[in-house]
């Protein structure tokens, strides 16, 4: 009985050391081969459909999610052309003649870009000045990863290197994509607030370096904003 409790105390011993072994031989893995980040996300380009002129639109119907094309009318502007001057009163027996009012004339609003309307900023109808946002438009199929890498970290991620992604949306698929810039500067050093320390307050945070990643989104549809995770492959 002592004897065979012997035995399972050291085969429990065992297997303790190559869970641990094996954990430990991961992590090291993981460290030496890749740098990995869950602080990612999709983002995508955005293009603004603005106003041509000043005038009122008409035909104007765009709909959150609904696809256009590059060059496509999305509605047409009313435009009212400046009143002309009154006529000289030698030309009208010495009276001054009121000028016709001018006839109004319609400009197209087209897209700029083929794209999926992700805002609508006016409505049919609505008074716009000349360069007004109506809607947006976001370019779906040219989505992209961005992922914040430590600063102590950043130094071993180098342009081209390949990545791994998943994406939160899309459960147990694993997207392949490469390292397409590093941005020269940190998170916080573009923020509207920057941080600031006081005398004896100071605590150090480690920044982090956005990464772009051009992906193969392999017929999946990705919407900016989804959070992800990436593995940037160090060697190989």
């Amino acid at each position: 009985m002592k004897s065979s409790r012997i035995v399972l105390i050291n085969i429990l011993v065992i297997v303790a050391l190559v869970i641990i072994g094996g954990v430990a031989a991961y992590y090291w893995n993981q460290n030496t081969n890749y740098v990995v980040s869950q602080d990612a996300s999709v983002t995508a380009d955005t293009v603004p459909v603005v106003a041509t002129a000043s005038g009122t639109l008409q035909g104007f119907n765009l709909t959150v999610g609904q696809r256009v094309s590059r060059g496509q009318v999305v509605a047409t502007e009313t435009v009212t052309a400046p009143a002309s001057p009154a006529a000289p009163a030698a030309a009208s027996g010495g009276k001054t003649a009121p000028a016709p009012p001018p006839a109004p004339t319609t400009v197209d609003v087209v897209a700029p870009v083929d794209g999926t309307v992700a805002s609508v900023n006016a409505t049919n109808g609505q008074t716009v000045a000349a360069g007004t946002p109506v809607a947006t438009l976001v370019q779906l199929s040219t989505v992209e990863i961005v992922a914040n890498i430590p600063e102590t970290k950043i130094h071993q991620v180098s342009v081209g290197q390949t990545v791994d992604v998943t994406v939160d949306a899309q459960p147990g698929v694993t997207f392949h994509g490469t390292v397409a810039a590093i941005q020269p500067a940190t998170q916080s050093f573009f923020s509207l607030i920057p941080t600031t320390a006081t005398a004896g307050s100071y605590t150090k945070v480690v920044q982090r370096v956005p990464v772009l990643i051009k992906i193969d989104t392999a017929g999946y549809t990705l919407l900016p904003g989804e959070n992800a995770s990436v593995r940037i492959h160090l060697t190989g």
